[in-house]
């Protein structure tokens, strides 16, 4: 079979334009094996908020030793740990006896006292006794009546009395011990308000009032989340540590959470919050002489942009200055890129700075 001469130059021109092609790609891949695969990330306005996580035993709002005032034997206990009682209530007795009978007796004196100072009135109203004699009779009245007082008060001391409202969380003393003066008998807690005493820095402390916010999170009940509040922050810092005492109170408990002093809480607290603000991962960020910078993607090429930071948080940095919404930022591995390195934009971080 013959072909026609315009066949016969289209069979000729199908290897060159072949050719042509094949030399375009190739040339095209050695481009890309030349540029270093970088992970981006674009940027685009958010919130950021810096927390920081203490963590103490729980607390009853006060606590209080209960002592004996005089020394004796105790007659009877009449509370156990995890009893609670009201101010006034009796939590143990000690032998009165002996004091008593000092109070009877101080009576008996005090009623003859009296007497004799109502007749001596009497005569001297007569003018039968000396101005000497009233006061005399006056005087024995005042000391008989101060003895009655103060064996009163002695037979008070015997009885044992809860000072505030709350929770006996010691007793340490059994029915027939004896006891001296200002010996501790029982612990009180007044559990009507639970708080948690952190100590927070300086630098930090300077971002909390009382009111504010605060989460806590108990061990005993991980996947519970406590609202409390800053109640008091106290006036000094410690001279050495230079951390302040800050007291948070429990709010009420999450359903089937039960808060028991000793157990730990973690206090989070929310330190600053920037809303609507540009941020980048922390290691995206390089420090120069000066300030900071990141690497752009503009195209296939780096551009190395100054910028101005802020707040540092969650593994991300605020952008103060230098960066606009839509950039595209390489994530990390600055150290090793150069400003107008070819690249390509690789979605596998670990590929940062690498060649490809």
């Amino acid at each position: 079979m013959r072909l026609s001469r315009e066949s016969l130059l289209l069979l000729l021109a199908i290897p060159l334009v072949g050719c042509g092609t094949s030399g375009v790609s190739a040339e095209r891949g050695r481009a890309s094996r030349g540029a270093v695969a970088v992970a981006v990330e674009q940027v685009a306005p958010g919130d950021l908020a810096r927390q920081v996580s203490v963590a103490a035993p729980i607390e009853p709002i006060r606590s209080v030793s209960v002592s004996a005032q005089a020394a004796g034997t105790v007659l009877e206990v009449l509370v156990e740990e995890g009893s609670r009682v009201s101010a006034g209530d009796p939590l143990a007795t000690l032998d009165a006896r002996e004091t008593s009978a000092q109070l009877e007796r101080a009576r008996a004196v005090l009623a003859n006292a009296e007497a004799a100072f109502q007749r001596t009135e009497q005569l001297r109203a007569r003018e039968l006794a000396s101005a000497a004699d009233l006061d005399a009779a006056r005087a024995s009245f005042g000391i008989a009546r101060a003895d009655v007082d103060l064996w009163r008060a002695r037979l008070a001391f015997t009885r044992i009395t809860a000072p505030v409202s709350g929770v006996v969380t010691a007793k340490r003393v059994e029915r027939g011990s004896t006891v001296s003066e200002n010996q501790v008998l029982f612990e009180l807690a007044d559990a009507s308000v639970l708080v948690v005493r952190v100590r927070v820095s300086e630098l930090d402390v300077v971002h909390l009032q009382p009111g504010l916010a605060v989460t806590l999170r108990l061990d005993a009940y991980p996947d519970a989340r406590i609202e409390g509040r800053v109640r008091r922050i106290f006036p000094s810092a410690d001279a050495g540590s230079r951390l302040v005492p800050v007291e948070v109170a429990l709010g009420p408990m999450p359903r089937g959470v039960v808060a028991r002093p000793g157990y730990l809480a973690r206090a989070e607290f929310a330190l600053e919050r920037r809303a609507g603000v540009l941020t980048v991962p922390t290691a995206a960020v390089g420090a120069q002489e000066g300030g900071s910078y990141v690497y752009l993607v503009q195209g296939d090429s780096l551009v190395r942009r100054d910028i101005e930071t802020g707040m540092t948080a969650e593994g991300r940095v605020e952008v103060v200055r230098g960066l606009e919404p839509g950039e595209r930022v390489v994530r990390s591995g600055h150290a090793n890129l150069r400003p107008g390195m070819s690249v390509r934009v690789s979605g596998d971080s670990a590929a940062v700075g690498r060649a490809s």
